[in-house]
């Protein structure tokens, strides 16, 4: 299966995330990736840091080009995991819609809500973020999620393949410490759960986070330029797992209770 890891700086004009949005679907699609995966918000982006507040949403306008990106997702026969704010009653939901070629939606609701999100955001979707495709069994996170084993280990007991992780995790000034904390948090979650780990981060600012891809062993094979606005391409295919994985899905296993 190839994934298409779409990374790009959001601006404060919603028509010009969508044309991004929609020529990443085009070129995907031209480069035979079944799965393109974008960073949290991508659709509105991700406020109080990439625009100032949810209010500043327009979310009829949204609804319109979310709906055209439905159709051109039926078109070019891709899955498509969009990062994107979703008016609910009294609040909104940090969400990755995962669409599929027959125009299907589900949305998953970011979880880990503090801060300013809880103040802005709610949790108003049931979907447990797994889906299948192609016999791969894909889980989904979003962002402050890395931080909690227990979010993957929900996971782990679903028999995920290959966990998304789509993040918005950026600053006005480079911040190498919290870049490498955030990496641990990626190889840690990925060999814990003897899993492929794939990240995508937003590039409006500088990246304290990854656009990447770790192994079950906890290996950087794909990291995207740094800042910049890319699509990155992997090839995953199922791996055999040696003796070092089978160790920890035993003891995973018997600690879990599973």
């Amino acid at each position: 299966m190839k994934f298409a890891l779409f990374q790009f700086p959001i601006s404060q004009d919603p028509t010009c995330n969508y044309k991004a949005i929609k020529e990443a679907i085009y070129e995907a699609a031209n480069n035979d990736a079944q799965v393109l995966v974008t960073q949290e918000c991508a659709l509105s982006g991700y406020p109080p840091v990439e625009i100032d507040s949810v209010s500043d949403i327009d979310f009829a306008q949204q609804d319109s080009v979310f709906n055209e990106i439905i159709e051109l997702v039926k078109e070019k026969q891709i899955y498509l995991l969009l990062g994107l704010i979703r008016k609910r009653a009294m609040k909104a939901a940090n969400s990755i819609a995962v669409i599929a070629p027959t125009g299907e939606v589900q949305f998953y609701d970011k979880r880990a809500l503090w801060g300013w999100d809880a103040d802005n955001f709610t949790v108003d979707s049931d979907f447990n973020g797994i889906v299948d495709i192609q016999g791969v069994r894909i889980g989904i996170r979003i962002c402050f999620e890395i931080r909690f084993p227990e979010y993957f280990r929900e996971l782990y007991k679903e028999k995920v393949d290959v966990v998304i992780v789509s993040l918005c995790d950026i600053q006005c000034e480079a911040d190498d410490n919290r870049r490498s904390i955030i990496k641990s948090h990626l190889v840690s979650r990925a060999i814990e759960n003897v899993v492929t780990l794939i990240s995508v981060n937003s590039s409006t600012l500088e990246q304290t986070a990854p656009t990447a891809v770790v192994d079950q062993h906890g290996k950087f094979i794909v990291q995207a330029d740094r800042n910049s606005k890319s699509i990155t391409y992997y090839d995953y295919e199922k791996p055999e797992e040696g003796f070092g994985a089978q160790g920890l899905r035993k003891y995973s296993n018997e600690l879990l209770g599973i």
